[in-house]
């Protein structure tokens, strides 16, 4: 559960820098996730938001390990 301000911040306006998008769209690239055109079904949008779940769990999980994330 987020209060108010933790919710509109984190999950509805997340900050993403330049350098992040554009390692983001390397990988979106590499892993044949691209379009240049919109087409008719979702798989590749819905390819995209799976990486960019796939990088928070991983990031989140190297943290932990690293005891960087852990209380």
């Amino acid at each position: 559960m987020f209060c108010y301000e933790c919710h509109e911040e984190l999950l509805h306006n997340p900050v993403l820098l330049p350098e992040d998008i554009k390692r983001f769209a390397e990988l979106v690239r590499y892993r044949q996730l691209a379009e240049e055109d919109k087409p008719t079904h979702r798989k590749k949008i819905a390819g995209r938001v799976e990486l960019f779940h796939e990088i928070i769990a991983r990031g989140l999980a190297a943290l932990a390990k690293d005891g960087k994330g852990a209380n």
